[in-house]
């Protein structure tokens, strides 16, 4: 099978998205007993998944459960601190990229936790080096905010804060059992946030939602115009991660991702075509920089917590939860240790790094060469992408996804992944 018709088999299947792999059972060939190394990874970000929420959406993807009273919380952060605590014990030499804490709602803890929580984070990077681009984040809602969680995020050095939203429209957020927050709520905090020294804000917004329409997108981008946050995000929803049924066509999620992508523009917003996140400062790439790692550079982390992913130059793991059907059994004392550890090929680390990239549009040339991607099929498949006006080089060696491209991304970007016997199935 040829290039463009595997392209041509792929290009509605809703499988093919950011999702990589399409099944855990893919790797299991490369599962190992052992704990996944970091010995050649000293450049690397860290992850901590606080899985407690107020409410349970049902469009996230992510391991979370309603949050427990504070006793479970505080116990449940001990653990995470001895297990960053040993990691720190056998890897000494860090420089830190980027610090990320979502979840689930990190802002859901009480404050007495919440403040634990950041002594958690600076006993973390306490000795170690931080890149000059080093920016931590932290992940919340609304209606878990508090002024004293302002003020400890600020005191502790965590300037960004990224919000979820997901859509303005009361209907809409009902039918994935979500409480929306008043646009002079999202104000008032907003306002009190910069004023305790959060210097970027993030709006998370989604598209592929059901009930949305160019109408409610419109409300989401009015809301947007009024609230002028530093920084927007607009994630697909990922219909294959958490089993929906009901999809809208790629045709039709390319359009919300235009009507989105024009009005924040016309707002002042930059960015790529192709790109999910938005930025009021144009050197600005609009994420966090533990995501700018990830997306750009395919830079190793390491995850803390329940069900927490971790990827160095040896491989990929998950921690204890990942696979939980109900994840409040899950919950230990005694930490959360890597449950799957795959100690993957080159060319399946390359996979994973291409599907991140899809969030951002666009690759490394010289990244898919670290990884030992055959180069006699990189230019094979390059050809074909940027003659049929999918793809465009850039400056530099980076490739960027084109307009016409976009519309079949999943598709697309798949083509580079490693999935030889899901193809030989598409060939039968």
């Amino acid at each position: 099978m040829t290039i463009a018709e595997l392209f041509q088999l792929r290009k509605n299947d809703p499988r093919w998205n950011t999702s990589y792999p399409l099944n855990p059972s893919d790797w299991t060939d490369y599962r190992v007993p052992d704990s996944l190394s970091f010995e050649n990874d000293s450049r690397m970000s860290f992850y901590i998944h606080i899985p407690f929420c107020k409410q349970l959406c049902s469009f996230c993807e992510y391991t979370r459960m309603l949050c427990p009273d504070e006793n479970v919380q505080k116990e449940y952060l001990l653990a995470i601190a001895n297990d960053i605590k040993q990691f720190r014990q056998k890897y000494q030499d860090i420089t830190l990229l980027g610090f990320d804490i979502g979840g689930g709602t990190p802002t859901s803890l009480s404050e007495k936790n919440f403040s634990l929580l950041m002594q958690i984070y600076q006993t973390a990077i306490s000795g170690l080096k931080l890149d000059d681009r080093y920016e931590p984040s932290i992940e919340g809602t609304f209606n878990t905010l508090s002024e004293e969680k302002l003020e400890d995020m600020a005191k502790n050095g965590f300037h960004r804060l990224s919000l979820g939203v997901q859509s303005s429209c009361s209907s809409v957020l009902h039918q994935h059992q979500r409480r929306n927050s008043s646009e002079a709520m999202m104000s008032s905090w907003l306002m009190k946030a910069w004023g305790k020294g959060i210097k970027k804000v993030n709006l998370d917004f989604m598209y592929g939602l059901k009930g949305q329409n160019e109408s409610t997108i419109q409300q989401d981008l009015d809301l947007i115009g009024r609230l002028k946050p530093q920084q927007v995000t607009i994630y697909e929803l990922r219909t294959n991660m958490i089993l929906a049924k009901e999809s809208f066509t790629k045709e039709e999620l390319y359009d919300q991702y235009v009507h989105y992508y024009d009005g924040l523009l016309a707002m002042g917003y930059k960015a790529r075509f192709g790109q999910n996140t938005f930025s009021l400062d144009a050197a600005d790439e609009g994420v966090s920089s533990y995501l700018r790692e990830r997306m750009l550079n395919g830079a190793a982390y390491k995850g803390f917590g329940m069900s927490a992913q971790s990827m160095s130059s040896s491989g990929i793991a998950y921690n204890e939860g990942k696979l939980a059907v109900v994840p409040q059994n899950e919950l230990k004392s005694e930490g959360y240790p890597e449950q799957f550890t795959y100690l993957l090929p080159s060319n399946e680390l390359a996979s994973k790094y291409m599907a991140i990239s899809a969030y951002n549009g666009s690759f490394s040339i010289s990244r898919l060469k670290d990884f030992g991607f055959s180069k006699e099929y990189l230019n094979e498949i390059l050809d074909f992408y940027i003659s049929e006006g999918l793809l465009y080089k850039g400056n530099h060696d980076r490739v960027f996804v084109s307009r016409k491209g976009f519309v079949h991304y999943g598709a697309l970007f798949s083509l580079f992944y490693s999935n030889t016997q899901f193809s030989q199935k598409e060939k039968k």
